[in-house]
């Protein structure tokens, strides 16, 4: 009832919304800067990924008695740095390469612990190439020697003493040397590092690190103690799970690589950390699965060989992507995922998340970055409603939505979380759990028809039947490659069908290239023991129906939701989720309508109020936890305003870029500071008062602050009598200089106001 109750109020307050509302390249700090000049589509003068030497440390073992040869731990802290040529503090990016030795192995297979450094297989340098293209977007990113972390050669470890000893070490130095305490580091750090904007990037055995190592300082920050961090976001790059639990949910938005011909980690087992979140109640934070097709485990590391194990019996393995392609596509994706964390400006988020695969607002796509791929997206709970989630047998009757869940014609079987047979676990025959792999192993049903007209169907209760609060029905789904339902290599199909109170319906089929409902690539064979098992990979991908194409009905008043299976005679799919979702940054960029024509070409031939409107239409905004705006069009247009010397415009410009500065980013105050000072000179009344204020309490300069409020001597004395309360800070002289100077002032200017500056300008536009 929760989220019932959640929804209603979001429809309560969409129809109080919907009453209201009947230059030079712009950087700020942690968005992706203009990126240098281009060749063959990377930067062409990058900065460099320069190798640093720390020097020599000991971690301790606190599993070892003191008297232990185990107990300290040689370790050496080394790695490869790189960071913008100038400015910041700019948000920090720490890579965690995986478990391939380190040091040689012995005739026990295992490596021998310290080793010459010149024996020791320097696994961090084979993310040179991504440090150096984050640090020309505009982070201080590392790649960190975590060797020691992963060696069996100096005692068996607990999974990540050694790892968090390590990462203070390194970023302990870094915010020193970003401090100006002097930098080992081998270049510049001066002011360079923000170490509370901070990103993990985990490849391998990296990946589940990360996410360890982001949960704990998740649990520090709540006792407000961090020297570091937390976690504004994880990347996980063809992560392994050994020691970490994937559940527990993600604590930052999270973004998962999977290479589908992962020669190592087989089974992709980073998606378990996106279907564990997907169970954890109400989730805060986004999580999104990127399946690359021909890609596999090593080539995302430049430094290491093929994969060691292979991906025999996968057609469509045998022919991988390059290295230059796999490692390219990770620059891409990852670049933009941090533009979704660090980036201030929603319409840039936005076309992140579209190159991501992240608009839920649109199909799913089938390719990302010019390479093959499909992409799965986990909304943050406020941003969907589930209607089936498969957690357990319960929900194959009762939906998340509080209404039922009626199947026609349709066999419904539910499968729990985890690996097992039919023998361990009778009963689960159509789970196949053993024979197809589903990455993640999740909760999920299984679902099959041999009649066109089964459906599944999903009454909307009252107060949760408003669609227009969404923007799609997502179904993720697989088709069951070993269902003698499924005709082999053949795609599957259905339509999704919505009915409102007035009995109208719409009925939308999906795409004939679906790819979460196209045949899986592998290849059924035989095993004397099992029986049928498949060789390839089924992941659990989205099938979207933007809502605009249910046409006729009033989307305002839904009754049901249904999946109709008339698509094709017979089928079997796994079902992992329907939902109803939204975009987390809405589409359209502007709250109310978008700008209208003759309001821009208003703008673009000179007309500053036209121009000071289109910046105030396209501020960033959140309403209905969906954000609206353009960041870029805001400030060029109070630029071109300002320039032109329009009050008003200078005005709402300072209050912008002070609003902007008060969440951590005031790229632009200075400039708009410099905008105000014109509108006080100007006389403005509200210019004068921020100018107050901000001389008084921000700047401390209490003879301006002084000056400026007996301004209002003559027109607002209760207001200029607030002088008084600050005045202890100054002489006698000081007070008598700043009210004679405001005398002067007075005599020669009056004091005007918003509309006073609107009539001076000839603008058929009007907007107080």
């Amino acid at each position: 009832m929760k989220l019932v109750r959640c929804f209603l109020s979001i429809t309560v307050a969409l129809v109080a919304l919907l009453a209201l509302t009947a230059c030079s390249p712009i950087v700020a700090p942690g968005e992706a800067p203009a990126p240098a000049p281009m060749q063959n589509g990377a930067p062409s003068d990058l900065p460099a990924a320069v190798e640093y030497d720390l020097g020599e440390a000991t971690v301790i073992q606190e599993r070892f008695p003191a008297d232990s040869r185990f107990r300290t731990m040689p370790v050496r802290l080394n790695g490869v740095i790189a960071a913008p040529a100038e400015g910041g503090p700019y948000p920090v990016v720490l890579i965690l390469h995986g478990t391939h030795p380190g040091c040689p192995v012995n005739d026990q297979s295992v490596d021998v612990w310290p080793c010459a450094p010149e024996l020791e297989q320097p696994n961090y340098r084979g993310f040179a190439y991504l440090v150096s293209q984050l640090a020309a977007r505009g982070y201080v990113a590392l790649s960190i020697n975590i060797n020691a972390e992963n060696t069996f050669g100096f005692g068996e470890p607990t999974a990540g003493e050694r790892l968090r000893q390590l990462v203070d070490l390194h970023l302990g130095a870094l915010a020193e040397a970003s401090a100006g305490g002097g930098s080992a580091f081998g270049i510049d750090l001066a002011g360079r590092a923000d170490l509370h904007r901070l990103v993990l990037f985990g490849h391998s055995r990296g990946g589940e690190a990360a996410v360890a190592l982001a949960r704990d300082l998740a649990v520090e920050a709540e006792r407000g103690d961090l020297a570091y961090g937390p976690i504004d976001g994880l990347l996980l790059i063809a992560a392994g799970l050994v020691f970490v639990d994937p559940a527990g949910g993600a604590p930052a938005p999270m973004a998962i690589v999977l290479p589908a011909c992962d020669g190592d980690v087989s089974q992709q087992d980073g998606q378990f950390f996106f279907e564990t979140t997907r169970l954890t109640p109400e989730p805060s934070a986004w999580v999104t699965s990127a399946w690359l097709e021909r890609a596999n485990h090593n080539a995302f590391n430049s430094l290491l060989p093929a994969d060691p194990f292979g991906t025999p019996d996968r057609a469509d393995c045998e022919s991988l992507l390059t290295g230059d392609e796999q490692r390219g596509f990770l620059v891409a994706y990852a670049a933009d995922f941090l533009t979704t964390i660090f980036s201030r400006d929603p319409a840039q988020v936005r076309a992140a998340m579209v190159r991501m695969g992240m608009d839920v607002a649109a199909p799913a796509p089938v390719q990302l970055y010019g390479l093959d791929a499909q992409a799965a997206v986990l909304l943050a709970s406020r941003h969907r409603l589930p209607l089936l989630t498969p957690a357990s047998e319960a929900e194959l009757t009762t939906s998340p939505a509080s209404g039922p869940v009626t199947a026609q014609g349709v066999d419904l079987h539910f499968c729990p979380a985890g690996f097992y047979s039919a023998q361990s676990l009778p009963g689960s025959e159509p789970c196949r759990r053993n024979l197809v792999t589903v990455p993640g192993q999740p909760a999920h049903a299984v679902l099959s028809w041999q009649d066109a007209g089964a459906a599944l169907r999903f009454p909307l209760p009252e107060g949760l039947n408003n669609l227009h609060l969404f923007d799609a029905v997502s179904v993720r789904a697989a088709v069951d490659p070993l269902s003698p339902l499924n005709p082999a290599g053949a795609a599957q199909s259905f339509s999704v069908q919505v009915t409102d109170r007035a009995g109208n319906t719409a009925t939308v089929p999906t795409r004939a290239n679906e790819p979460a409902l196209r045949f899986p690539p592998g290849l059924v064979q035989e095993d004397v023991a099992l029986g049928q098992f498949f060789t390839g990979r089924v992941p659990l991908l989205p099938v979207r129906v933007p809502l605009s194409a249910f046409e006729g009905v009033n989307l305002a008043d839904i009754v049901e939701v249904a999946l109709l299976f008339n698509q094709t005679t017979s089928g079997t799919l796994f079902l992992a989720d329907v939902e109803l979702v939204r975009a987390p940054v809405s589409p359209q960029e502007t709250l109310s309508e978008p700008p209208s024509a003759e309001l821009i070409a208003a703008a673009e031939t000179g007309d500053v109020e036209a121009m000071r409107q289109l910046a105030n239409l396209y501020r960033p905004t959140e309403a209905l936890g969906v954000q609206y705006g353009n960041l870029a069009q805001v400030v060029y247009w109070y630029r071109q305003a300002c320039a032109a010397g329009y009050a008003n415009a200078q005005v709402d410009f300072y209050e912008f870029a002070r609003t902007h500065a008060d969440m951590g980013d005031d790229a632009y105050l200075d400039e708009a500071i410099a905008c105000l000072e014109d509108a006080i000179r100007q006389g403005h009344r509200s210019a004068i008062i921020n100018g107050a204020f901000r001389a008084t309490f921000i700047e401390q300069d209490y003879q301006r602050g002084f000056f400026l409020y007996a301004l209002f001597e003559e027109t607002e004395p209760d207001f200029a009598e607030q002088r008084w309360s600050f005045a202890d800070q100054l002489t006698q002289a000081e007070i008598e200089e700043a009210e004679q100077a405001a005398a002067a002032w007075r005599a020669a200017n009056p004091i005007k106001d918003y509309e006073d500056f609107f009539a001076q300008v000839d603008s058929p536009f009007r907007q107080p």
